[in-house]
């Protein structure tokens, strides 16, 4: 549909006066009226009903006003939306992140980026770090925020928190009155924990850190989030080690404690694909703190993104 009838349209709608439309639209009535005829053809309706009295719309017309209006501002939001790219100063970038990322006061690096690059559009959408692997390399999202197994094939990463894990427990638990617990005395307990091909990086963590303390978890319940782990440690009498930054959900019914005698921490990284060709995924990533050169792998830059002291908690 030719949107200069359209707009054509719009003003005789609003006038409904030929030569007060014309004199607008800075034509002669005769255009105008050749316009307005050559519209009603092409849509096989009539838009005006015309006598010596005036010009008044039909319904037909009514109804195309309410369509007219929407058709003409997307019209322009697409051409405000090309011309932007063109100059360069419009992007859109697709985040996805681990839910536990959340709670590490990431909300500053959300900030940052929306100073430095003010015309960026940002989706976020939640994922887990296997989906999150996968989506980087089908080009399905940009960033990821996510906790990566050692080898991550073809994926670049960037360190950007190491947080303290935390034994979770029921609040009535008989560990739950201890100031830290030993990992050892969870041998017998059954355990909740997200299914590997989740997490892998986590699942490998949690039996890692369990194995060094001299057993095997008896895994008997699956989460594929680390609040619902919580809610199933609080309803199920079963344990779990998680990010002690999780202490800000203050979930009833759990009792977080310190591991005593090992130091376990879970690693979160920034991960993209370095074979991506968003323009502005360097400019992205250097506001996160990582690598400037998005196009170039690299498995773990040498510096960090600034966390607040809360994330380092």
């Amino acid at each position: 549909m030719d949107l200069k009838l359209l707009r054509s349209f719009l003003v005789l709608a609003e006038e409904l006066h030929f030569g007060r439309a014309a004199t607008r639209l800075h034509l002669t009535q005769p255009p105008l009226s050749k316009q307005i005829v050559q519209l009603e053809d092409t849509l096989g309706v009539r838009l005006f009903e015309r006598n010596r009295r005036g010009v008044r719309r039909t319904a037909a017309g009514d109804a195309l006003v309410i369509e007219a209006r929407r058709l003409i501002a997307q019209a322009e939001q697409a051409a405000s939306v090309v011309r932007q790219v063109a100059r360069g100063d419009f992007a859109r970038v697709r985040i996805a992140f681990n839910a536990s990322v959340l709670f590490m006061d990431v909300e500053h690096l959300v900030r940052v980026l929306r100073t430095r690059m003010p015309s960026l559009d940002c989706t976020w959408e939640e994922m887990g770090s296997a989906e999150q692997f996968e989506a980087l390399r089908q080009d399905r999202i940009d960033v990821g925020f996510a906790q990566p197994p050692q080898s991550l094939q073809g994926l670049s990463t960037f360190a950007f928190a190491r947080i303290p894990m935390v034994v979770a427990l029921p609040a009535d638990h008989r560990l739950a009155s201890r100031r830290a617990v030993p990992l050892r005395l969870l041998e017998d307990e059954d355990f909740v924990l997200a299914p590997r091909e989740v997490g892998p990086g986590f699942f490998d963590l949690v039996i890692g850190a369990c194995v060094s303390a001299g057993f095997s978890p008896r895994i008997r319940h699956h989460a594929r989030h680390l609040l619902t782990t919580l809610s199933l440690v609080a309803t199920s009498g079963a344990v779990s080690l998680v990010p002690r930054t999780l202490a800000r959900a203050s979930l009833p019914g759990v009792a977080l404690r310190p591991i005593s005698g090992a130091r376990v921490e879970s690693s979160y990284s920034i991960v993209w694909n370095p074979g991506n060709r968003l323009q502005v995924l360097p400019e992205v990533l250097e506001v996160f703190g990582a690598s400037a050169d998005a196009r170039r792998p690299a498995r773990a830059a040498a510096r960090r993104v600034p966390v607040s002291p809360a994330a380092r908690a």
